[in-house]
């Protein structure tokens, strides 16, 4: 008797043209666009001494469009994924409309806030196999944060590149913790360039907001609100975690 009441349903649906509304698979929101697009393999080795999640930010793999700062679609990476072992993640039906895929970290309104790498997708429209990309190596916490997001995007043009050390300051991979952190100012006597547990304290945050333009004689605010344009505050918050984690 019930499998006769499932079947006359059936026909019944059948005959209102119900069943025309199943499209297949749905797809999770966030993960995937239409179908018919990219699908890339991503393998890293991340590694991460901070949680992520007090701060109100997340890294994600995401795509960007080139028109917004805001995420098309985006992968968050879990925690275990953050502990220096292999890791594989596969986005597929990356669409066309996506112009860049980005190890990045978002606010959560997939507002991009800074990116560790970058994949420009243009070289594989077309493409119907599956991509593979390397990331490589990288440190995902905070200190990762302010020496790929900040650092190298905003700071060694004149501390570290090409000779260059304003203020006898290397800002470069392996040299800007050694540099900054409990380290006297050699243009700021009585200052500390970083206070260790002490953003309120530390002369990298007075300099980047209202009132520290004069500190030096350089105005470091506009150098950081000339890149980080949309998301100046978001940076100079995780600025602060960053001290104060310390």
């Amino acid at each position: 008797m019930r499998k006769r009441s499932i079947f006359a349903i059936s026909i019944f649906l059948l005959g209102l043209g119900l069943t025309g509304c199943d499209s297949g698979d749905i797809e999770e929101r966030g993960y995937s666009t239409a179908s018919g697009g990219l699908t890339l393999r991503f393998r890293a080795r991340l590694t991460s001494q901070n949680d992520w999640e007090e701060t109100g930010y997340g890294i994600v793999l995401a795509g960007f469009s080139d028109q917004s700062n805001y995420a098309v679609l985006q992968r968050p990476i879990p925690s275990a994924f953050m502990n220096g072992e292999a890791m594989e993640m596969v986005m597929s039906n990356v669409s066309s409309s996506i112009s860049t895929m980005e190890l990045a970290v978002t606010n959560t309104l997939r507002k991009r806030i800074a990116t560790f790498r970058t994949i420009d997708l243009e070289a594989y429209k077309g493409r119907t196999d599956t991509i593979d990309i390397e990331l490589g190596s990288i440190d995902v916490g905070l200190s990762g944060f302010m020496q790929q997001g900040i650092f190298n995007q905003a700071c060694i043009q004149c501390h570290g590149s090409n000779g260059r050390k304003a203020g006898t300051l290397d800002l470069t991979d392996g040299m800007a913790l050694q540099q900054l952190v409990d380290v006297p100012s050699s243009q700021k006597p009585g200052y500390m360039r970083v206070v260790s547990g002490d953003a309120e304290g530390s002369l990298l945050r007075m300099i980047l907001h209202e009132g520290g333009e004069n500190l030096l004689n350089y105005n470091h605010t506009e150098v950081l609100s000339s890149q980080f344009k949309e998301s100046l505050e978001d940076v100079k918050n995780l600025i602060d975690e960053w001290i104060n984690g310390l």
